[in-house]
């Protein structure tokens, strides 16, 4: 027997009140877009108060076990699965567990039913279906029910309208749909813990453009691959700005105080960053950056940072350690490709002894000594938009 529905639920979209339809039809918008960009396209998707419902049009469910894992990378689901619909109707609903347990094949020696009743009104209530269903299959088969720790759970949905009858439910994404906070504009660099800062704000519904600068041509296609490691789960949106630092980095080897250079370089690229994302119609800007992680990283030169922005900037990992960042980076399938070695322009600035509170006043004083306004004009008419 094939199922004939695939079922997504909600998390917190349920709790968004008056603009809850704006979520859903997003999220109904990014699964139709995650389908079609895998070629499919003979799908219906159907929008109730607390899931969405996927049908196929010619009710040909060959293709679910490939559509199914799709979801995963779907931001905004809390659960789905795939399920039988059936009629709200009891003779037919027995009729049906007949047929699906001759012919089940099974691995397990305990079982549970889970049944919840969203229609009160059904002719039997949850606990006597579970019993009834229960001593059905004990009847016919060696499993015992266990209502603890089975071993397999068969679920039953009942609605006013029909049955959803499952087998497994799995783990979505949880968050918002991407795109249904806005847009960012990422600060990209080549290490480990902004690819993650990435996935945390698609998390929050923010769908990501990216700005990279590099020191070198070479090795840039580990920073296309990253992008295209996350674009699964950003609507498949990849744009990268690829910004030449040299320019940068040539003047800022004329400041005085070697331990300024960097902090002063970053200002440099938080101050490009804003400029391309208000050219983008961009509302903010974002970093990988995580309090105290390094000496750039204090709050003070964060502070620093923030006051040459004219807009937003978001840290997502701002309370993160290390080990936290890594243990994600592993599991969203980055923390490989950003091992790969790949010159920092960053790290050439990197001194031994790094200012970790900077003061406004003497990094004002110091940037009189170059010009990174010029420098800045220069690269922004140079870069495309």
């Amino acid at each position: 027997m094939k199922v004939n529905c695939l079922v997504v639920r909600y998390g917190e979209l349920f709790l968004k009140g008056k603009n809850r339809k704006y979520f859903i039809q997003k999220l109904v918008d990014n699964i139709s877009l995650t389908f079609q960009r895998n070629d499919y396209q003979d799908f219906q998707i159907e929008k109730l108060s607390d899931q969405l419902i996927i049908t196929t049009k010619n009710d040909s469910w060959e293709e679910a076990p490939r559509l199914l894992p799709l979801l995963k990378n779907v931001f905004g689901i809390d659960v789905f699965f795939a399920a039988f619909r059936l009629a709200a109707d009891l003779d037919q609903l027995y009729q049906f567990m007949e047929n699906f347990f001759a012919c089940y094949q099974n691995n397990f020696s305990t079982f549970k039913f889970d049944i919840s009743r969203g229609d009160k009104s059904f002719v039997k209530n949850s606990l006597t279906l579970q019993n009834e269903l229960g001593a059905m299959v004990t009847k016919k088969y060696s499993w015992k029910v266990n209502l603890i720790n089975p071993q397999k759970t068969f679920y039953l949905r009942i609605y006013r309208h029909f049955i959803l009858f499952f087998t497994e439910k799995l783990n979505g994404l949880g968050g918002l749909p991407v795109g249904s906070s806005g847009k960012v504009l990422l600060l990209l660099s080549g290490g480990i813990d902004s690819p993650v800062a990435a996935y945390q704000l698609m998390k929050r519904g923010l769908e990501i453009t990216y700005l990279h600068f590099y020191q070198q041509q070479e090795g840039q296609e580990k920073i296309a691959a990253i992008v295209a490691k996350l674009s699964v789960c950003n609507n498949y949106a990849d744009s990268i700005y690829s910004v030449d630092s040299w320019p940068f980095l040539t003047e800022i080897g004329h400041i005085s105080q070697e331990k300024y250079r960097l902090i002063i370089l970053k200002r440099m690229f938080i101050r490009l960053g804003c400029w391309l994302a208000d050219k983008l119609k961009i509302k903010a800007i974002a970093t990988g950056d995580s309090l105290g992680q390094v000496a750039s990283q204090t709050l003070e030169s964060l502070v620093v940072l923030q006051q040459v922005s004219s807009l937003v900037v978001l840290w997502p990992l701002i309370s993160w350690d290390k080990k936290e960042i890594i243990k994600e980076a592993r599991k969203i399938g980055t923390y490989e490709l950003s091992l790969q070695k790949y010159l920092d322009c960053c790290s050439l600035f990197e001194p031994r002894h790094p200012v970790t509170k900077p003061r406004k006043e003497i990094i004002e004083k110091l940037e009189e000594e170059i010009f990174w306004r010029e420098v800045l004009e220069g690269v922004c008419k140079k870069t495309s938009v």
